[in-house]
């Protein structure tokens, strides 16, 4: 089953993320908020793909090729990020971005503790995508060595330990995911551990169908609950300047809560939202992820640095006009680069 709506929160989480990426160099409104609780955006995601990880969960296929499979789908946007970003060196040197600060970052491993993660301007951001592909790994290894009975109460108990790990860490912030905690456990690691276990039980939930017979007073009831969670979520992430309930957990909670009922599309606004725009703004999200930063880079080195006063006049027209050219340059590396790259994997190897 295709869950076209999902694209949407996948839109709408990136566009969070970046705006929060973006908001350093800008004196920007007080009705904005500082944008420092999207720093949980990232969790949102992991749940998102410990869901799909496990809803698509294929077990004859076997862990090297899922392992094969999964790094020739993240690994080539990360490629030529890395290159791109050495490129606008030669022209920005204050982007300071080289290869040898890029070369464990090429086989997805800046994130396992094995280097501070660094790699030039803004380069540290792609902590995610290392951590997801050895958190996907791991837990599709797990998942087939192990029976249910037993996978159930694992997978419990990495949750639970991992969300306690950082959180108790980051003083329920969320944030810490390029650190290692106790010279072991890397906070990038832990947040995709908890997360994506998260989606393991949303999974669960959603195939032993669970609320996906109710009637009319039900429906109700959802579509209220689609409302309330999508306006806190976007009051707090984007407008608020505090964290509601003392923790980010709450944004995890909520949010999962919220994607469990876009999956059974039950809700008013999850059904609305089940459309080919959404599917198609879905697409476009890791390429928006990957090369956002390209954007970031030339502002806050080359723009800030030679059009200050200008910026200071108009910050709000300099933010909105920064997050809307990392967009499109999402949308663009989609279609030149993410695309034919995977299909052309697809085809041949």
């Amino acid at each position: 089953m295709v869950f076209k709506n999902i694209g949407f929160l996948k839109f709408a989480i990136m566009l969070s993320i970046i705006m929060h990426h973006s908001r350093d160099i800008y004196h920007l409104p007080s009705w904005l908020g500082n944008f420092e609780n999207c720093k949980v955006c990232p969790d949102l995601f992991f749940v998102i793909s410990g869901f799909l990880l496990f809803y698509t969960f294929n077990y004859e296929l076997s862990t090297f090729d899922y392992a094969k499979k999964r790094f020739l789908r993240l690994a080539p946007n990360l490629w030529l990020l890395v290159l791109l970003m050495i490129v606008l060196t030669m022209f920005i040197p204050a982007i300071n971005s080289h290869f040898n600060d890029n070369i464990l970052r090429l086989f997805l491993l800046h994130c396992v503790g094995f280097e501070p993660i660094s790699g030039g301007t803004y380069m540290n951001i792609t902590w995610y995508i290392s951590a997801l592909f050895w958190v996907s790994l791991f837990y599709f290894y797990i998942s087939k060595i192990f029976d249910k009975k037993f996978l159930n109460i694992i997978i419990g108990i990495i949750v639970m330990l991992c969300f306690a790990l950082y959180m108790q860490h980051t003083s329920f912030l969320a944030g810490g995911h390029i650190e290692n905690y106790y010279l072991i456990f890397n906070g990038g690691i832990c947040k995709a551990l908890a997360s994506m276990g998260l989606g393991y039980f949303i999974c669960m939930a959603y195939k032993y169908g669970f609320l996906q017979n109710i009637g009319i007073a039900g429906k109700v009831v959802i579509s209220v609950a689609e409302i309330y969670i999508l306006s806190f979520l976007t009051y707090y992430l984007i407008f608020a300047d505090k964290i509601a309930g003392k923790s980010a957990m709450v944004f995890i909670v909520l949010f999962s809560i919220l994607f469990y009922l876009f999956l059974i599309k039950k809700g008013i606004v999850s059904k609305f939202l089940e459309n080919n725009i959404s599917n198609i703004l879905g697409q476009y999200v890791y390429s928006m992820y990957c090369f956002h930063i390209i954007v970031l880079a030339v502002f806050i080195r080359y723009v800030y640095v030679n059009y200050y006063q200008i910026i200071l006049l108009h910050p709000f027209r300099f933010f909105m006009s920064e997050v809307s050219i990392a967009l499109i340059l999402g949308v663009i590396m989609y279609y030149i680069f993410e695309r034919p790259v995977a299909k052309y994997i697809k085809k041949n190897w």
